[in-house]
């Protein structure tokens, strides 16, 4: 993991060997399932794909974990960007989905 994610390792994965390994080992296992070396897409749609996710979901640890994977990647700045945008739009989205009740009544 700290190969993939060098210094945006969450903090919790140290912590997670020394107190539940179990569960380190599991999270590895899920790791490996979505992010195989030789899926459909590629490593950096991948590590994009997973950034929005983490930020339209409030992730800060894996947001942090995925821009320094970024990084290593070398994903351009613009990617990055607009992965950013596309987060605040999924975002943007759910809200006015959660808006039908109070425009029912409006």
């Amino acid at each position: 993991m700290r190969e993939n994610l060098g210094e945006g390792l969450p903090k919790a994965i140290p912590l997670l060997a020394e107190k539940a390994p179990g569960l380190l080992l599991e999270q590895g296992r899920s790791w490996t399932f979505a992010m195989p070396e030789k899926g459909a897409l590629d490593e950096r749609t991948r590590t994009l794909i997973l950034l929005g996710i983490a930020l339209a979901t409030g992730s800060e640890s894996c947001v942090k974990a995925m821009s320094h994977r970024a990084k290593r990647l070398g994903i351009p700045k613009e990617a990055l960007l607009e992965t950013l945008k596309i987060a605040r739009q999924a975002q943007a989205n759910a809200v006015l989905g959660h808006a039908t009740p109070l425009l029912e009544v409006l």
